[in-house]
């Protein structure tokens, strides 16, 4: 009992001490091994990129520095003592400091066997020339085309003259031989067109387009065609019927007038603008357009003046139109009729009797002509007895 009442005092005794006051640890936390091992990663990758592209640099730079020393050669077929250029390579063996550096000199590093080898390759072959820049290669093309092309077209102006002006031998001495023609070589000559020459152009332009029934576009080329050559009368009487057919009348009398103002004594001019007149029944005026000039020897003008007189009652314009008629064709019966109203008119019965017996005789006149002759006959015979 003593031994456990000891222990129970022993105990009451540690209670009425005062308790420790708890303090919070520090743990160290444990090395994170991914970590270092991703690092370490990441560091060998870029050492192995930097020495990858260390190396692609030296490769390239080792091609271009031995181009360039090959090529500043004096010449390939020279192979006496070629200056010697310092080529880096990657099979290179390069010294230690203590070989490099000897009396504060640096001397140049040596070159291995296969570097060597590979110089005296490249030392071998021939030189490439440089090429000329995309441009520069059109440019020059594009002279020499048009160069050729002027040259040759001049040479051939040249031989086609050249044949024109010399003359036919039968000996062969005499022939001249023409020198050989440049190749890709051709010149072109400006040359100036007479204005006939660029009447005739527009001309036939028209006559084509109107094959193509354009008469609008004709019309532009016959214009043109007058303003190189203002006196062409049958351009002038085309255009005319173009207005004239395009229902543009007042234009088409403007036309055939201003031919006459150039042209007053022009016959055709006026036998179509008299036609055109006619047409519009406008005969005075169609008359008026014929009366110049007296003295024409041309058939359909005489005979269309005639006719227009003796419908008008011009007589005395009629009888010297059908005298002349009759000058110029005896053998037509309509010139004796007219001349035989005509002399009727006049009151030259004699003239006209005879003038009848004519146009009886002769051909060229209708049955009801025949018989308004015989009715004439009959009544001048009457009036001479």
């Amino acid at each position: 009992m003593s031994e456990l009442n000891r222990r129970l005092s022993a105990l009451t005794q540690q209670s009425t001490v005062e308790p420790r006051v708890l303090q919070a640890a520090t743990i160290e936390p444990l090395p994170n091994k991914r970590m270092r091992y991703g690092t370490a990663m990441i560091f060998m990758v870029i050492i192995l990129l930097s020495v990858g592209g260390i190396l692609y640099w030296l490769r390239f730079s080792v091609v271009s520095v031995s181009i360039s020393s090959i090529a500043a050669l004096p010449a390939i077929s020279t192979p006496s003592t070629p200056p010697i250029t310092a080529v880096v390579s990657t099979n290179a063996v390069v010294s230690t400091p203590k070989q490099t550096q000897q009396e504060g000199k640096t001397l140049p590093p040596q070159i291995s066997k296969s570097a060597a080898a590979d110089l005296k390759i490249l030392a071998a072959m021939p030189i490439a020339e440089p090429a000329l820049d995309s441009l520069d290669i059109k440019q020059e093309l594009a002279s020499s085309y048009e160069q050729g092309y002027d040259s040759g077209y001049q040479q051939a102006l040249a031989e086609q003259q050249a044949t024109i002006d010399t003359p036919v031998s039968s000996s062969p001495k005499d022939v001249a031989v023409t020198p050989k023609r440049k190749v890709g070589r051709l010149s072109i000559e400006t040359v100036a067109l007479t204005p006939a020459q660029l009447a005739m152009v527009e001309y036939n332009k028209a006559e084509k387009v109107l094959r193509q029934a354009n008469s609008r576009q004709a019309i532009v080329h016959l214009e043109a065609a007058l303003k190189y050559r203002p006196e062409w009368v049958v351009a002038r009487q085309k255009l005319a019927a173009l207005y004239y057919g395009r229902g543009d009348k007042r234009q088409a009398v403007a036309m055939l007038q201003q031919g006459l103002q150039r042209q007053p004594h022009n016959t055709e001019l006026r036998l179509t603008l008299a036609k055109l007149l006619v047409n519009e029944q406008q005969p005075q005026a169609a008359l008026t357009v014929l009366e110049q000039p007296q003295n024409v020897d041309t058939v359909a003008f005489l005979a269309m003046r005639a006719a227009l007189a003796q419908q008008l009652q011009n007589t005395a314009l009629a009888l010297s139109s059908y005298q002349q008629l009759v000058l110029h064709d005896a053998a037509d019966g309509r010139w004796w009729l007219g001349l035989a109203i005509a002399q009727e008119r006049s009151q030259q019965f004699m003239a006209a009797l005879t003038s009848y017996r004519q146009g009886a005789v002769h051909g060229g006149l209708s049955a009801a002509s025949q018989q308004f002759i015989q009715q004439r006959i009959m009544a001048l015979q009457i009036k001479r007895r």
